[in-house]
């Protein structure tokens, strides 16, 4: 055999089914500390938060432009899985860090070792260990440590839902365009959470960034939302009514308190979205996605975002041709629904009435 065939039946043979093991055992782990993860993670930020407030009571420091969350590899390495935050004067790893401090997650790579000595012992046990060697191993091993984080990067918009009203984020002096981060240290970053500029979204350029916007109090009446990235948008007591929504995409957004009325909403993404006290009354939904594409990791790990629908009320509402396994629906009124050729949780039925 070559070297590209026994690496084939390395990664058959031990690195898939040793990985697949690890990784539900993992899932399963955090699951079950989830409400202690999301306490301790948000409860990190916010120390982080009160104490570059208490800096700049102080005249230590400036307005704040960037804060990245960041996970160093070399602390799994030494056993301390730990976070890096940081304020950035600009993008995170350009300039040095104006401010640091490492908060520790015990939780996030828990097993790592024991899972590096099962991929040893499944590749000698093979017969693979003169062709297949431990460095070899270790660096099959890191890829699913960036799918780790890369899944973290997720869920962490989940932890820090309501973030803008946390009291230490509130008194902050931030700059505009303020934006926070999560990646691997000094590599890849992704943001989880902006402050962008107010825009109009009928009432811009094509090729204005509409993620990350806020939208307050805003009355939308016989518009189109076609075509339209509006992830991680935040909408609060906004007003729909004889609207239409096509195509349009809006992972990981955030409605508060909004009203449906007559409205159509056909083809939309909503994984990760949020809508909280919302009403939706003689309204149409179809082809919907709550699922992200299917055949990602997300999916064979069971980590994707929800759909939450929280406190609303669906009245008359017809669903469609749509795919809300990913759904959940808690504390909602469900009255005279019509439901046509979709997948739905039992938390749906749960829900009428």
């Amino acid at each position: 055999m070559n070297r590209t065939e026994w690496e084939q039946k390395y990664q058959e043979q031990c690195y898939v089914p040793v990985t697949r093991e690890y990784m539900e055992a993992l899932f399963e782990a955090v699951t079950k500390r989830a409400e202690e993860i999301h306490k301790e993670i948000y409860g990190q930020v916010d120390a982080f938060f009160q104490n570059l407030y208490m800096l700049q009571q102080n005249k230590k420091l400036d307005q704040i432009q960037t804060v990245s969350i960041s996970f160093p590899y070399t602390s799994v390495v030494c056993g301390s899985p730990c976070l890096k935050f940081a304020v950035y004067p600009d993008y995170p790893f350009l300039d040095d860090a104006v401010i640091e401090q490492e908060f520790s997650v015990s939780w996030l790579f828990t097993g790592w070792d024991d899972y590096l000595d099962k991929l040893y012992d499944k590749a000698a046990d093979a017969g693979m260990s003169t062709v297949i060697r431990k460095p070899y191993v270790k660096s099959q091993a890191w890829g699913i440590a960036r799918i780790i984080l890369k899944l973290m990067s997720t869920t962490m918009k989940y932890h820090l839902y309501g973030l803008d009203e946390m009291g230490a984020y509130q008194k902050l002096e931030k700059a505009s365009g303020f934006k926070l981060y999560f990646g691997e240290y000094m590599d890849w970053q992704r943001i989880i959470f902006a402050l962008p500029d107010d825009v109009d979204i009928f009432n811009c350029d094509e090729e204005t960034d509409l993620q990350f916007c806020r939208f307050e109090r805003a009355w939308y009446e016989d518009k189109v939302f076609d075509h339209l990235d509006l992830d991680d948008c935040r909408f609060y007591e906004c007003t729909f009514k004889d609207c239409q929504f096509l195509e349009s995409s809006f992972r990981d957004a955030r409605f508060l308190g909004c009203s449906f009325l007559n409205c159509h909403l056909d083809g939309l993404k909503l994984s990760g979205s949020r809508f909280d006290g919302c009403k939706f009354e003689d309204s149409t939904m179809q082809n919907i996605q709550t699922n992200r594409s299917s055949g990602t990791t997300e999916v064979w790990l069971g980590l994707q975002g929800m759909a939450e629908f929280i406190g609303c009320l669906l009245q008359k509402t017809k669903l469609k041709n749509s795919d809300f396994t990913a759904g959940y629906f808690r504390n909602c009124q469900i009255k005279d629904a019509q439901t046509e050729a979709c997948e739905l949780p039992d938390s749906f039925f749960d829900c009428i009435s």
